[in-house]
């Protein structure tokens, strides 16, 4: 029991909110995988009949512009993460689903693959970003020992464990809904959820 808790809790002080932060946060990562999961099968239909060197070129391409296109957006927005803490988690939340709807959609547009691809992962950069700076603050704000680097340890492993359950959720939806039209009409109801229960776990913290 003892080495189940050392996994899951820091040793020393506690902050009051811990338990709160890692459960809805845990939740938070279940829906948010699970959206992935469903976002990547869609994109992958969507470029699975063409050749193996233009889907590969599609693949990367995605990614580049997506790497690429958040550079400016950062830039501008990064110091708003300490000033306005709350807008930037706003932004970081419609960037993140404006991003699995796009990805979702790609098999109904299969021709314009790499612009949606492109500026899904755009939008998918910008809001992982975001998160990141949102979930700093409050590892910050929870380490009244000083223990930040513990903390994130911790932190990963409900965040690890949730992301895992979320992406065979996924599979499993994928498998029961194998039809991708229905699946964009599932994905507003995961993302409500997901937007919830992050909202709930940095409540009091940001």
């Amino acid at each position: 029991m003892n080495k189940v808790k050392t996994l899951f809790f820091p040793t020393g002080k506690i902050h009051t909110k811990y338990t709160s932060y890692v459960g809805w946060s845990f939740a938070s990562n279940v829906l948010v995988s699970a959206e992935s999961a469903m976002a990547t099968h869609s994109m992958l239909y969507s470029i699975g009949g063409d050749a193996e060197t233009i889907r590969t070129a599609n693949y990367i391409g995605k990614d580049i512009i997506g790497q690429l296109g958040c550079l400016a957006y950062i830039a501008k927005t990064g110091k708003d993460a300490d000033k306005d803490p709350c807008r930037y988690m706003f932004y970081s939340n419609i960037a993140q689903q404006f991003s699995y709807m796009s990805l979702c959609a790609t098999p109904m547009l299969p021709e314009y693959f790499l612009p949606i691809a492109g500026i899904s992962n755009i939008f998918s950069n910008v809001s992982f970003i975001g998160f990141g700076a949102i979930n700093a603050k409050c590892i910050q704000e929870l380490a009244i020992d000083g223990n930040v680097g513990e903390l994130y340890a911790k932190i990963s492993v409900f965040n690890t464990i949730g992301s895992s359950i979320g992406l065979l959720i996924g599979l499993g939806i994928i498998t029961v809904v194998p039809d991708h039209s229905t699946r964009l009409c599932i994905i507003p109801i995961f993302a409500f959820c997901r937007v919830y229960c992050f909202n709930r776990a940095v409540n009091g913290l940001i």
